[in-house]
């Protein structure tokens, strides 16, 4: 009967060790998110466009991997 139990609150701690970071990771993303302004090159400082606009800040990046072109991303 005991072993029963042990095995069962074996299985719901691997469980929980499992599932903790994945959950962290998801809240995490979820916090920075990004507002595109537009092609880099129509800003001299995207990060100081960025903070003209009350964002945080901002950087050039590439909205997909298969894009040629940078774009200026703010972070909100």
């Amino acid at each position: 009967m005991a072993s029963s139990k042990t095995c069962f609150f074996l299985v719901f701690l691997c469980l929980v060790v499992l599932l903790i970071p994945k959950s962290a990771k998801a809240e995490d993303a979820g916090r920075s998110r990004l507002v595109v302004q537009g092609l880099c090159s129509q800003f001299p400082d995207c990060n100081q466009h960025c903070i003209d606009l009350k964002f945080p800040g901002g950087k050039c990046i590439k909205v997909t991997p298969t894009v040629t072109y940078l774009s200026c991303a703010c972070f909100a």
